[in-house]
Protein backbone atom coordinates (compact mmCIF):
# COMPACT_ATOMS: atom_id res chain seq x y z
CA UNK A 1 0.00 0.00 0.00
CA UNK A 2 2.73 2.46 0.99
CA UNK A 3 4.61 1.80 -2.24
CA UNK A 4 1.49 2.57 -4.28
CA UNK A 5 0.88 5.75 -2.31
CA UNK A 6 4.49 6.83 -2.77
CA UNK A 7 4.44 6.16 -6.50
CA UNK A 8 1.15 7.99 -6.96
CA UNK A 9 2.20 11.07 -4.98
CA UNK A 10 5.67 11.33 -6.46
CA UNK A 11 4.59 10.69 -10.05
CA UNK A 12 1.95 13.37 -9.81
CA UNK A 13 4.35 15.78 -8.14
CA UNK A 14 6.88 15.37 -10.95
CA UNK A 15 4.11 16.00 -13.49
CA UNK A 16 3.02 19.12 -11.58
CA UNK A 17 6.57 20.47 -11.54
CA UNK A 18 6.83 19.84 -15.27
CA UNK A 19 3.62 21.79 -15.87
CA UNK A 20 4.78 24.64 -13.68
CA UNK A 21 8.14 24.71 -15.41
CA UNK A 22 6.35 24.98 -18.76
CA UNK A 23 4.54 28.07 -17.46
CA UNK A 24 7.80 29.55 -16.17
CA UNK A 25 9.36 29.31 -19.63
CA UNK A 26 6.91 31.95 -20.82
CA UNK A 27 6.15 33.78 -17.57
CA UNK A 28 9.31 34.09 -15.49
CA UNK A 29 8.79 34.23 -11.74
CA UNK A 30 9.55 37.80 -10.76
CA UNK A 31 7.81 40.58 -8.85
CA UNK A 32 5.95 41.84 -11.91
CA UNK A 33 4.50 38.41 -12.71
CA UNK A 34 3.54 37.02 -9.32
CA UNK A 35 -0.11 38.10 -9.70
CA UNK A 36 -0.43 36.64 -13.18
CA UNK A 37 -2.99 33.85 -13.48
CA UNK A 38 -3.98 31.41 -16.21
CA UNK A 39 -6.24 28.36 -16.72
CA UNK A 40 -3.14 26.15 -16.58
CA UNK A 41 -2.23 27.57 -13.18
CA UNK A 42 -5.79 26.83 -12.03
CA UNK A 43 -5.24 23.18 -12.95
CA UNK A 44 -1.85 22.97 -11.24
CA UNK A 45 -3.06 24.72 -8.06
CA UNK A 46 -6.18 22.56 -7.79
CA UNK A 47 -4.44 19.25 -8.39
CA UNK A 48 -1.43 19.98 -6.17
CA UNK A 49 -3.57 21.00 -3.19
CA UNK A 50 -5.86 18.04 -3.76
CA UNK A 51 -2.83 15.75 -3.70
CA UNK A 52 -1.58 17.40 -0.50
CA UNK A 53 -5.01 16.91 1.07
CA UNK A 54 -5.01 13.25 0.03
CA UNK A 55 -1.50 12.60 1.33
CA UNK A 56 -2.16 14.17 4.72
CA UNK A 57 -5.55 12.45 4.98
CA UNK A 58 -3.92 9.09 4.24
CA UNK A 59 -1.21 9.65 6.82
CA UNK A 60 -3.61 10.92 9.48
CA UNK A 61 -5.98 8.00 9.07
CA UNK A 62 -3.16 5.55 9.76
CA UNK A 63 -3.25 6.73 13.36
CA UNK A 64 -5.69 4.98 15.67
CA UNK A 65 -6.20 8.30 17.47
CA UNK A 66 -7.80 9.96 14.45
CA UNK A 67 -11.50 9.17 14.59
CA UNK A 68 -12.97 11.83 12.30
CA UNK A 69 -14.34 10.62 8.98
CA UNK A 70 -13.66 13.96 7.31
CA UNK A 71 -10.54 16.04 7.82
CA UNK A 72 -9.82 19.62 6.83
CA UNK A 73 -7.08 22.23 7.04
CA UNK A 74 -7.76 22.75 10.76
CA UNK A 75 -6.97 19.09 11.41
CA UNK A 76 -3.81 19.33 9.35
CA UNK A 77 -2.76 22.42 11.28
CA UNK A 78 -3.01 20.36 14.47
CA UNK A 79 -1.34 17.23 13.10
CA UNK A 80 1.39 18.72 10.92
CA UNK A 81 1.60 22.43 11.71
CA UNK A 82 4.47 22.26 14.17
CA UNK A 83 6.59 20.42 11.62
CA UNK A 84 5.82 22.33 8.42
CA UNK A 85 5.35 25.88 9.76
CA UNK A 86 9.05 26.82 10.02
CA UNK A 87 10.14 24.96 6.89
CA UNK A 88 11.47 26.90 3.94
CA UNK A 89 12.72 25.97 0.50
CA UNK A 90 14.75 27.64 -2.19
CA UNK A 91 12.70 28.16 -5.33
CA UNK A 92 14.66 28.39 -8.56
CA UNK A 93 12.64 31.07 -10.32
CA UNK A 94 14.18 33.78 -12.41
CA UNK A 95 16.36 34.37 -9.35
CA UNK A 96 16.70 31.98 -6.37
CA UNK A 97 14.13 32.85 -3.72
CA UNK A 98 13.67 31.52 -0.21
CA UNK A 99 9.98 30.83 0.41
CA UNK A 100 8.08 29.49 3.42
CA UNK A 101 4.72 28.01 2.31
CA UNK A 102 3.27 27.64 5.82
CA UNK A 103 4.68 30.84 7.28
CA UNK A 104 1.22 31.97 8.42
CA UNK A 105 1.27 29.01 10.86
CA UNK A 106 4.70 29.82 12.24
CA UNK A 107 4.96 30.84 15.90
CA UNK A 108 1.24 30.91 16.73
CA UNK A 109 0.29 32.86 19.88
CA UNK A 110 -0.05 29.63 21.84
CA UNK A 111 2.28 26.96 23.11
CA UNK A 112 0.79 24.16 21.05
CA UNK A 113 -0.66 23.46 17.64
CA UNK A 114 -4.27 22.63 18.47
CA UNK A 115 -7.45 23.18 16.51
CA UNK A 116 -8.57 25.52 19.27
CA UNK A 117 -5.77 27.89 18.26
CA UNK A 118 -6.91 28.02 14.64
CA UNK A 119 -8.61 31.41 14.98
CA UNK A 120 -5.31 32.92 16.08
CA UNK A 121 -3.44 32.03 12.89
CA UNK A 122 -4.06 32.55 9.19
CA UNK A 123 -4.83 30.06 6.47
CA UNK A 124 -2.08 30.14 3.83
CA UNK A 125 -3.20 32.36 0.97
CA UNK A 126 -2.55 29.64 -1.56
CA UNK A 127 -4.84 27.23 0.32
CA UNK A 128 -7.58 29.87 0.39
CA UNK A 129 -7.13 30.28 -3.36
CA UNK A 130 -7.46 26.52 -3.80
CA UNK A 131 -10.67 26.39 -1.76
CA UNK A 132 -12.18 29.19 -3.81
CA UNK A 133 -11.18 27.59 -7.09
CA UNK A 134 -12.46 24.20 -5.94
CA UNK A 135 -15.90 25.52 -5.02
CA UNK A 136 -16.35 27.91 -7.95
CA UNK A 137 -13.67 27.55 -10.57
CA UNK A 138 -15.16 29.92 -13.13
CA UNK A 139 -15.78 32.76 -10.70
CA UNK A 140 -12.45 32.45 -8.88
CA UNK A 141 -9.97 31.33 -11.53
CA UNK A 142 -8.06 34.61 -11.24
CA UNK A 143 -7.06 33.61 -7.70
CA UNK A 144 -4.80 30.93 -9.16
CA UNK A 145 -1.86 33.29 -9.44
CA UNK A 146 1.68 32.28 -10.26
CA UNK A 147 2.74 33.11 -6.70
CA UNK A 148 -0.02 31.01 -5.09
CA UNK A 149 0.75 28.10 -7.38
CA UNK A 150 4.48 28.18 -6.64
CA UNK A 151 3.78 28.23 -2.90
CA UNK A 152 1.30 25.35 -3.24
CA UNK A 153 3.78 23.17 -5.10
CA UNK A 154 6.39 24.02 -2.46
CA UNK A 155 3.92 23.00 0.25
CA UNK A 156 3.40 19.60 -1.36
CA UNK A 157 7.18 19.25 -1.76
CA UNK A 158 7.62 19.72 2.01
CA UNK A 159 4.80 17.28 2.79
CA UNK A 160 6.47 14.67 0.58
CA UNK A 161 9.81 15.15 2.33
CA UNK A 162 8.08 14.62 5.67
CA UNK A 163 6.27 11.45 4.56
CA UNK A 164 7.94 8.20 5.63
CA UNK A 165 6.13 6.39 2.82
CA UNK A 166 7.77 8.64 0.23
CA UNK A 167 11.38 8.44 1.41
CA UNK A 168 12.52 5.51 -0.69
CA UNK A 169 10.87 7.13 -3.70
CA UNK A 170 12.65 10.41 -2.97
CA UNK A 171 15.97 8.57 -3.00
CA UNK A 172 15.08 6.75 -6.23
CA UNK A 173 14.26 10.04 -7.93
CA UNK A 174 17.78 11.26 -7.16
CA UNK A 175 16.59 14.15 -5.00
CA UNK A 176 19.00 13.40 -2.15
CA UNK A 177 22.61 14.42 -1.69
CA UNK A 178 24.88 13.67 1.24
CA UNK A 179 28.56 13.92 2.15
CA UNK A 180 29.13 10.26 2.87
CA UNK A 181 28.47 10.51 6.60
CA UNK A 182 25.00 8.94 6.63
CA UNK A 183 26.06 5.31 6.23
CA UNK A 184 24.57 5.07 2.76
CA UNK A 185 21.06 5.81 4.01
CA UNK A 186 20.51 9.58 3.75
CA UNK A 187 16.72 9.16 3.63
CA UNK A 188 16.87 8.03 7.27
CA UNK A 189 17.82 11.61 8.19
CA UNK A 190 14.71 13.14 6.65
CA UNK A 191 12.84 12.72 9.94
CA UNK A 192 15.00 15.59 11.24
CA UNK A 193 14.68 14.26 14.78
CA UNK A 194 18.21 15.14 15.84
CA UNK A 195 20.02 18.48 16.24
CA UNK A 196 22.92 16.81 14.42
CA UNK A 197 20.89 16.56 11.22
CA UNK A 198 22.06 19.88 9.81
CA UNK A 199 25.69 18.89 10.30
CA UNK A 200 25.18 16.05 7.84
CA UNK A 201 24.65 18.64 5.10
CA UNK A 202 21.93 16.78 3.21
CA UNK A 203 20.09 18.63 0.48
CA UNK A 204 16.82 17.52 -1.10
CA UNK A 205 16.54 18.92 -4.61
CA UNK A 206 13.87 18.58 -7.24
CA UNK A 207 13.90 20.45 -10.52
CA UNK A 208 12.37 23.59 -9.02
CA UNK A 209 13.08 23.43 -5.29
CA UNK A 210 15.94 22.86 -2.87
CA UNK A 211 15.66 22.01 0.81
CA UNK A 212 18.45 22.04 3.40
CA UNK A 213 17.64 19.25 5.86
CA UNK A 214 17.75 20.43 9.46
CA UNK A 215 18.15 24.14 8.71
CA UNK A 216 14.57 25.39 9.14
CA UNK A 217 15.29 27.04 12.50
CA UNK A 218 18.95 27.80 11.92
CA UNK A 219 20.55 31.07 10.92
CA UNK A 220 22.56 31.05 7.74
CA UNK A 221 25.42 33.46 8.37
CA UNK A 222 27.21 35.41 5.70
CA UNK A 223 30.25 33.16 5.97
CA UNK A 224 28.32 29.88 6.20
CA UNK A 225 29.62 27.23 3.80
CA UNK A 226 27.63 24.24 2.58
CA UNK A 227 29.92 21.29 3.40
CA UNK A 228 27.95 18.47 1.79
CA UNK A 229 27.01 17.40 -1.70
CA UNK A 230 24.48 19.46 -3.61
CA UNK A 231 24.00 21.02 -7.01
CA UNK A 232 26.23 23.94 -7.90
CA UNK A 233 23.29 26.33 -7.81
CA UNK A 234 22.33 25.20 -4.29
CA UNK A 235 25.87 25.51 -2.95
CA UNK A 236 26.27 28.92 -4.53
CA UNK A 237 22.97 30.18 -3.09
CA UNK A 238 23.69 28.85 0.41
CA UNK A 239 27.22 30.24 0.52
CA UNK A 240 26.02 33.71 -0.50
CA UNK A 241 22.80 33.86 1.51
CA UNK A 242 22.41 35.53 4.88
CA UNK A 243 19.34 35.14 7.12
CA UNK A 244 18.30 38.77 7.39
CA UNK A 245 15.24 40.70 6.29
CA UNK A 246 13.29 37.51 5.65
CA UNK A 247 10.39 37.43 3.24
CA UNK A 248 7.18 38.06 5.22
CA UNK A 249 4.74 36.80 2.63
CA UNK A 250 2.47 33.87 3.34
Amino acid sequence: MASNISNSVLNWYVDAEDMLQDVLRYVPYCLEHKRVWSPKLVTILHEVCSQLDSLWFYEAKKSRFVKEEKLNIRNYFEYYGEYVAPKWVVFWGQEPERIQPFKSWDNPPATSYKKEQWKKVFTPKWWEAYQNVKHNRLANENMATLECTVYAVAGLFLAIIRSEDCRDGIAQLGWLSCNGTTNGNPQAWLSEDSPATKRKAIAVESRLFGYAVGWSKETIKRKSIWTGCASHRFQQWFNQYESAGEDERT
